[in-house]
């Protein structure tokens, strides 16, 4: 076996026997990786703490050989991220987070521009104000896909080359990934007819830092919309749905009748 160091975020954690646990990181130099957390679930181990998501650590992992699962050797948190773990719903956007990058990536698949954007998303998730939550989302979303190279074709129309500016009615293909005029949606059924303030949103927020970001004021009707594309959009380039956007609707429930500060 041999060490390999890396600064990492916990994902998700779930227990294997009786006293250990598998923890899945998303680390800086290694990408996603599963390893073994020795004795993690007795309440004086030393791994206990380190490991619950959401957390920024620094770890050193020996590496398994002949596809064995890897071993948490040393572990120490950088940031536990307090504030996200005392607030429900703040808790259930980072959950979202998480799978997010757990259902997009295979293991051990190394990233550095979107391990610095899952850190600044889980740092603005614990400082911003509410209203923002959902904002921030979104732009993490945009984000994600472009490093991914799933992201939305929005210049013009992705059929027939039509520039946006000369487009009457917008619409997203779903299936295509992208921006479709009034003739060639009508061959598309896995469209939805989008605004050009949404369109001109999901820009902004490609473009824009996170930071600077959740820091601008949003129609909520044009929030909503965006939502519904993007939710669809990941949907289908997943195959599946995310599992913890019930836990983020029963969180906003909760919060419209106990608000958070």
């Amino acid at each position: 076996m041999r060490l390999y160091k890396s600064e990492v975020i916990v994902l998700r954690d779930y227990d294997l026997g009786e006293q250990d646990k598998i923890v899945v990181f998303y680390s800086r130099r290694y990408g996603k990786i599963k390893v073994v957390a020795k004795g993690a679930r007795r309440i004086k181990s030393r791994f206990a703490a380190q490991v619950q998501p959401p957390s920024y650590d620094s770890v050193v992992i020996h590496k398994a050989t002949r596809g064995g699962l890897h071993t948490l050797s040393e572990c120490k948190i950088n940031y536990p991220f307090i504030g996200i773990r005392k607030n429900l719903l703040r808790f259930a956007y980072s959950c979202y987070l998480a799978e997010l990058i757990d259902k997009c990536l295979e293991e051990e698949q190394p990233n550095s521009h979107l391990f610095e954007l899952l850190v600044k998303a889980f740092y603005c998730l614990e400082e911003i104000p509410k209203q923002n939550l959902s904002l921030l989302m979104r732009s993490f979303e945009i984000k994600l896909l472009k490093i991914l190279g799933y992201g939305l074709y929005l210049s013009r129309c992705i059929n027939c080359g039509k520039e946006k500016g000369k487009i009457q009615s917008l619409f997203i293909s779903i299936k295509s990934g992208g921006l479709l005029c009034d003739d060639c949606q009508e061959e598309d059924k896995n469209r939805l007819e989008v605004s050009k303030k949404t369109v001109l949103l999901m820009n902004y927020l490609l473009h824009t830092s996170l930071k600077k970001t959740v820091q601008q004021n949003c129609d909520k009707a044009i929030e909503v919309e965006l939502e519904a594309i993007l939710k669809r959009y990941l949907s289908y380039q997943l195959s599946r749905e995310m599992i913890t956007s019930r836990f983020v609707c029963i969180s906003e429930k909760l919060e419209l009748k106990h608000p958070i500060i």
